[in-house]
């Protein structure tokens, strides 16, 4: 249920915590955390295990509606939920990726109209990957392989194209809207590598302002390879730590790395601005784990490539992905065992104390990103049969 990053071509910044700072102090009764401030004005906080939240204050997530179905041939059949946005109105956005076109449902799950097809014209989308609410309040299609964002009214009408660098596709869309109105859309950047990657950030009138390096993990991760004259294959190693990084509304940049639970946040000039940690204790690899890995790998092996299960470690990584609220909270999705998977998200407060843990009624994805506002979430679930469905849940919070 988690997010994958794949790029498709068409035609480091390392967080150093050292030194030691004064201590603002805030630690409480409530939480045994600290919150210090280095000489270079980094914020470092430490979280225990321990969440604030005492017994009784938890966050209650309480299933609403789900749009989808089994079978048919209906709107409310999906084959791959690409994107999805919220408007004012409650009326969910849903970009349908194998049909090309957009699907807008009310907020009492009825579908209301269905926008765009596939194709180059006007209105039309090639390979969309992405919809959000633009500032002026249009929603705003990603369409790399079109080269353009198309902007289409809350009716359903398509208004114009603005003009995007194009080139090549990353799922998931990396790109998207900072609370100023600015877009930071992925651009190629000058590189002897094969590929790098950076932000082009414009702003509101779509006028490019600068481009930002996105972070890159200063660790070298080994991996299984398969190189050949016409081809390089590389698979990770499984349960090894890893680096993951977000776009927050904020407007500033944040890493991870995920076997340590370590996050931090960059500004856009690469300075870094806080650093999160949490206590944690791993979750063994047990031997059907390695029975997954092996089913995994076997795709990889057939084509030649050597595995070395001795480099496989016997414990997992810490976390495995993360999103922020609109009253900016950090949501991070740990790792669990196979029957928690996607429903255990660890919450932190906007300064970065550890909350405590929400738990979904139904498997949550990652990607596509949920969206929560005003206390309710937006998110991707599937079915035991792997059916995806777009649900909606209200958090109650603090429920005794």
């Amino acid at each position: 249920m988690h997010r994958r990053m794949i790029l498709f071509l068409l035609p480091a910044l390392p967080a150093v915590i050292g030194g030691c700072g004064s201590s603002e102090g805030r630690a409480s009764s409530a939480w045994s955390g600290t919150i210090d401030t280095l000489p270079s004005g980094q914020i470092v906080v430490s979280n225990p295990a321990t969440p604030v939240w005492r017994a009784g204050d938890e966050w209650r997530v309480v299933e609403e509606m789900r749009i989808g179905s089994l079978d048919g041939n209906g709107p409310d059949m999906f084959g791959d939920i690409t994107s999805f946005e919220v408007d004012p109105d409650g009326r969910i956005w849903i970009l349908e990726g194998q049909a090309q076109e957009i699907r807008v449902f009310g907020p009492d799950g009825r579908h209301v109209r269905t926008v765009g097809r596939q194709g180059g014209g006007p209105g039309e989308f090639a390979r969309a990957l992405q919809i959000r609410r633009g500032p002026d309040g249009n929603m705003w299609v990603i369409d790399p392989q079109n080269n353009r964002v198309s902007v289409i009214d809350s009716a359903g009408t398509y208004l114009e194209g603005k003009q995007t660098p194009g080139g090549f596709i990353i799922i998931p869309w990396p790109g998207g809207f900072d609370a100023a109105g600015n877009y930071y859309s992925p651009v190629p950047l000058p590189s002897d590598e094969m590929f790098t990657m950076g932000l082009m950030r414009l702003d509101p009138s779509f006028t490019p302002i600068d481009t930002v390096a996105i972070p890159r993990d200063p660790v070298e991760r080994e991996r299984f390879e398969i190189r050949r004259e016409d081809m390089r294959w590389l698979r990770s190693i499984p349960f090894t730590g890893g680096f993951d990084w977000r776009l927050a509304p904020s407007g500033t940049l944040w890493g991870m790395f995920t076997d340590e639970y370590r996050l931090f946040q960059l500004s856009l000039t690469g300075d870094t601005l806080r650093t999160i940690t949490r206590e944690f204790t791993p979750l063994p690899v047990t031997d059907a784990d390695m029975d997954r890995a092996r089913e995994n790998l076997e795709s990889f092996i057939r084509n030649g490539g050597k595995v070395d299960w001795s480099k496989i470690p016997s414990t997992k990584p810490a976390t495995e992905d993360f999103f922020f609220d609109d009253e900016g909270n950090l949501w991070v999705a740990p790792v669990t065992t196979q029957e928690d998977d996607g429903h255990l998200f660890d919450v932190f407060d906007p300064d970065g104390r550890f909350l405590g843990t929400v738990r979904t009624p139904f498997p949550l994805a990652t990607y596509p990103v949920p969206i929560i506002r005003n206390a309710t979430i937006y998110g991707i679930t599937e079915d035991e049969l792997e059916v995806p469905y777009v649900v909606r849940a209200r958090i109650e919070k603090g429920v005794r």
